[in-house]
């Protein structure tokens, strides 16, 4: 009767064990989702539970034909991998029967090569497989093998069998759950680098610098080794190459033609065998490479004449299976993305290349438009000269506009070719506003002649300036002119000059209309213009230069419908003198 009570009581505390270790592992299921932790704590449970040395579970890869331990407890080998149908494991993995063997070295599927490497000694076998969970479809797939070696008190029982057996669904829930929530983390993994990718074609205009940042972060998330992108630019061919430690490799293509073409434009996959001896021949720096692990795409550009990009991205072999389909998918995504991002890179290209054009095209009607009023005024004075009733003095101050004028031709043409490329090339000197006053004079007259617009100079500085009277005067004429066209044929324009502290005040104001409002923020930039027929605004940005470099300041003061005044400062020659 005593022996009766001790065998119910030691039953008794194996079922709590039992049902303590079961509960630990419900428990493990709730509150972690990765795989790694949830396993290892599942084969610590099931090794106590099942009063065994060691348990290990083996997860199936079907793309390499193998079963491989994730999780080795007290063992020197941390990961096993084995073929499907070698060893009992193996034999389990190919049946989907379980295998329970009281004598390990009897049973002839046994493999004794791991006793033999790590010195351990095999006895008794419990084998079965782990299915995934009930699905809707009638043929289950086998996710794993639980395998528990030697049972400290004698041989496996089928109530081991059965226990281990509903362990097994409970693992295989865990291993479902974790692979679903892994798959749904990578998912907004991908879908954040899609949205990111997007962002970074619209904000960033380099080529080199998208593909360097896509291709660094492919191979962060792919956990790759290798990812290359051959693609075109500027009519010829490039390599972009990244590896994992971040080392970049750009470098020109210079003889893709002939063998390479075919494979790249063939209807074959570029990973044909024929296909990939070509391209390894033009591309070494991917001979090395694990061919199961190696990814190419070819990449379609839009446009009948475009050649493609190709993209090639190296797995890294760490034991994990050959590329799987979602990673794949996810390339073809990202080669989608390398295509946007060379169309849209060729489009900013054509569009900068008209706008060029057209600058080139506004800088020449703004050439031929200011030279026009010189040239009339050399043709009115021409026509002067011929009349046989002036003067000789006559005829001498209308030879010196003429020549005056001239040289204000040459000096405009000088002008706009140092403003287009960004020269300094001013020659100042010591002078008085008097002078630019006369040089300016005639030219302001020729101006606003034929018209109603009344002109006003006064001059009431005294002090002298450190200037470039040639470039001064176009300063002015400039602004006069656009007044005149501003106002029509009727108005008044008006220019002062007096001394301010330390310096010489322009003040040029006319009773127009008023500048736009939309252009005032913007009236000194290149091309700037409104409301004219024949206008294109480089005029005030050459003023805006020209007055820099004096070391002046420039401010306008309009309203709508009154008229606008522009303030031009430059700084006084050193010390205040009086001019005579």
């Amino acid at each position: 009767m005593e022996e009766k009570l001790k065998d119910l009581q030691a039953k008794l505390r194996q079922k709590e064990r039992e049902i303590y270790s079961i509960q630990r592992i419900g428990q493990a299921l709730s509150n972690t989702l990765r795989l790694e932790d949830l396993l290892n704590l599942i084969m610590r449970e099931i090794t106590e539970l099942m009063n065994a040395d060691r348990s290990t579970l083996y997860l199936l890869d079907e793309a390499r034909g193998e079963i491989w331990s994730k999780i080795a407890l007290k063992a020197e080998v941390k990961e096993i991998r084995q073929k499907i149908g070698v060893g009992i494991s193996g034999m389990v993995a190919l049946t989907g029967e379980t295998i329970n063997i009281p004598d390990a070295y009897q049973d002839e599927r046994f493999d004794p090569s791991t006793d033999k490497r790590t010195g351990y000694r095999t006895r008794s076998i419990l084998c079965i497989p782990v299915w995934e969970p009930v699905t809707t479809t009638d043929k289950r797939k086998m996710l794993g093998v639980i395998q528990v070696l030697n049972k400290k008190d004698g041989e496996f029982t089928e109530e081991d069998e059965e226990i281990l057996k509903a362990i097994a669904s409970q693992v295989a829930v865990a291993i479902s759950n974790a692979r679903l929530y892994q798959q749904l983390e990578k998912k907004y993994q991908e879908m954040d680098l899609l949205y990111e990718f997007e962002q970074l074609i619209s904000r960033e205009f380099d080529l080199q610098r998208i593909f360097s940042q896509m291709l660094g972060k492919i191979l962060s998330l792919l956990e790759g080794e290798l990812a290359v992108i051959v693609f075109p630019q500027k009519g010829q061919y490039s390599m972009l190459m990244l590896d994992r430690n971040g080392t970049e490799q750009l470098k020109p293509l210079v003889h893709l033609e002939g063998d390479l073409w075919q494979a790249i434009e063939s209807p074959k996959p570029l990973d044909d065998p024929e296909n990939r001896q070509i391209i390894l021949q033009y591309l070494p720096v991917l001979a090395n490479q694990d061919a199961a692990l190696l990814k190419a795409l070819r990449i379609q550009l839009v446009g009948e004449e475009q050649k493609p990009a190709l993209l090639f991205f190296q797995g890294r072999p760490r034991g994990k299976e050959a590329m799987r389909e979602d990673d794949t998918l996810l390339l073809e995504l990202v080669a989608q993305k390398i295509s946007r991002a060379i169309e849209l890179h060729e489009l900013r290209e054509a569009l900068l290349q008209k706008e060029r054009l057209s600058a080139i095209g506004q800088m020449m009607s703004t050439i031929v438009h200011d030279l026009r009023s010189p040239i009339n005024s050399i043709y009115g004075f021409m026509e002067l000269l011929m009349d046989e009733n002036i003067s000789p003095e006559e005829k001498k101050e209308f030879a010196e506009i003429i020549r005056t004028e001239i040289q204000t031709i040459t000096n405009m043409t000088r002008e706009i070719l140092d403003f287009a490329k960004g020269k300094t090339n001013i020659l100042p000197r010591k002078s008085s506003v008097k002078q630019l006053f006369q040089r300016l004079e005639p030219q302001l007259e020729q101006l606003f002649r034929n018209t109603h617009i009344t002109l006003k100079m006064e001059n009431n500085a005294r002090k002298l300036v450190y200037m470039d009277v040639e470039k001064m005067a176009r300063v002015l004429y400039n602004i006069a002119k656009n007044a005149r066209e501003a106002m029509g044929d009727s108005g008044e324009f008006t220019l002062r000059a007096y001394d301010g502290e330390n310096e010489v005040i322009f003040e040029l104001s006319d009773n127009g209309p008023g500048i736009p409002e939309e252009i005032r923020d913007r009236l000194f930039e290149s091309f700037v213009t409104s409301g004219k027929k024949n206008g294109t605004g480089l005029g005030l940005a050459i003023v805006k230069k020209i007055v820099d470099e004096h070391h002046g300041s420039i401010e306008i003061e309009t309203e709508t419908g009154k008229g606008t005044t522009f303030y031009i400062r430059l700084p006084e020659y050193q010390a205040a003198h009086v001019v005579k």
